[in-house]
């Protein structure tokens, strides 16, 4: 029987591929990091780091020989470069190879988003994908059930190009909210929520995995620490 037990471990892992994240204690919290080729929503509100998570996990797969691509609503790609340079990480020399696009599309014109989109990632045998961010997406549909249809669509195309993908979504403050719409979640196939509080002088980060299919994910509120270098999950499980 034990035998049996660990056969059917081994398989189950070797039929998941594993994508590392990039961030620091994290990886071990999910079985040794993202599925391949999933979409997983990344969410929080206003200074929690999403942006910082998003450059390290396209870093860690251009630094493993990954293309990458960066679609930004927000932020033009210089200001997305020159943020991820305050952590010693250098697109700069990934886009002269090749390896890495940083890409900005006006949130008030993005007819025919999810064909631009996908071709991008086809064209450019993109690996690795951050879409920065899907709240930007209300601007241009406004009505909730044309952003639910055009978000069920894009995550579904997504899955079919094999890419392993990252989409951003602000949440309101003091909510309880998973994302902007309350539909991200739902169709995911994961969701790292991080969170930010601050105390008096002091700032609390903290991290949560609340759902990541085809994976026994660790429970709990884990704190989020930033320095020079980044993001790293501690070890430390918050009462958060």
């Amino acid at each position: 029987m034990a035998g049996d037990k660990v056969k059917k471990t081994s398989l189950r892992k070797d039929i998941y591929k594993r994508i590392k994240t990039g961030v620091p204690g994290l990886d071990g919290l999910i079985e040794g990091g993202l599925p391949e080729k999933s979409v997983i929503l990344l969410s929080g509100g206003a200074g929690c780091g999403k942006t910082t998570f998003a450059t390290q996990f396209l870093m860690e797969g251009l630094n493993t020989g990954d293309n990458v691509l960066y679609i930004t609503m927000e932020e033009m790609p210089e200001e997305i470069k020159v943020d991820a340079m305050q952590f010693g990480y250098d697109y700069s020399k990934y886009e002269d190879n090749g390896s890495c696009r940083i890409v900005y599309y006006d949130p008030f014109e993005l007819g025919e988003l999810i064909e631009r989109m996908t071709d991008l990632v086809n064209v450019n045998k993109v690996k690795r994908l951050v879409i920065d961010s899907i709240s930007m997406l209300g601007l241009y549909l406004q009505e909730d059930y044309k952003i639910r249809k055009e978000l069920y669509k894009l995550v579904n195309a997504l899955k079919q190009t094999g890419c392993t993908t990252l989409l951003l979504s602000e949440i309101p403050e003091d909510t309880k909210q998973l994302s902007r719409y309350g539909v991200e979640e739902f169709v995911a196939d994961g969701v790292i929520v991080l969170y930010y509080m601050g105390i008096g002088e002091g700032v609390f980060r903290n991290l949560q995995v609340r759902k990541m299919r085809r994976t026994v994910h660790k429970n709990g509120t884990f704190p989020l620490s930033i320095s020079k270098s980044g993001l790293k999950v501690e070890k430390e499980e918050s009462m958060f």
